[in-house]
C-alpha cells in the first residue's frame, strides 16, 4: 500500500479473536537483541496461542487480506462519490475495510456538524449498521 518494509510490526485483538493474544514480528537482527528474560502475563497460553493459530490460518486459506484490500477499494470509490454529491461529507479516509467518513456542515470548511452526525449515526442503526465515533469532534463516522 505505502511500499515500505516495516523493522517491526506489533498485532493484537484480532489474532486471537478475543482471546488474550498479541504478536511482535521484527527482522532477525532485531529479534536476536531481545533479552531472553522477557516475561508475560499471558505468555504461551495454549488456548489463546491455538485459536490464534486458527484465525492466520483462516485469513490466509480464505483470502481475507486480498478480499480486505479489493472491497476497500470498491468501498472507498463509492464513498467517494457520495462525498462528491452531498455537503454533509468533508472527507473519506482509511485503508482497507477501515475507514472514517467525517461528517460537516460544509464541505470547504469542514467545520463538524455534531447535530446531522448524531441524526446519521442512530439512523444506520435502523439498518443494522453498528459505526463508532471518532475524530477530534466525535464526527467521523467510524466503519471497521
Amino acid at each position: 500500500m505505502h511500499d515500505v518494509t516495516p523493522d517491526i510490526v506489533t498485532m493484537a485483538k484480532q489474532i486471537g479473536n478475543g482471546f488474550p493474544l498479541a504478536a511482535v514480528v521484527c527482522k532477525k537482527e532485531i529479534a536476536d537483541c531481545m533479552n531472553k528474560a522477557t516475561f508475560t502475563t499471558y505468555g504461551g497460553n495454549p488456548v489463546a496461542m491455538a485459536a490464534g493459530r486458527e484465525v492466520l490460518k483462516v485469513i490466509e486459506e480464505e483470502g481475507l487480506q486480498e478480499n480486505c484490500e479489493r472491497m476497500g477499494r470498491l468501498f472507498m470509490s463509492g464513498l467517494h462519490d457520495l462525498k462528491e454529491r452531498h455537503e454533509a461529507i468533508g472527507d473519506v479516509r482509511g485503508a482497507g475495510l477501515m475507514i472514517g467518513i467525517e461528517v460537516v456542515t460544509d464541505k470547504f470548511t469542514k467545520t463538524p456538524d455534531q447535530k446531522m452526525f448524531e441524526a446519521v449515526f442512530e439512523r444506520t442503526k435502523e439498518y443494522g449498521l453498528l459505526m463508532g465515533k471518532g475524530g477530534r469532534y466525535g464526527t467521523v463516522m467510524r466503519i471497521q
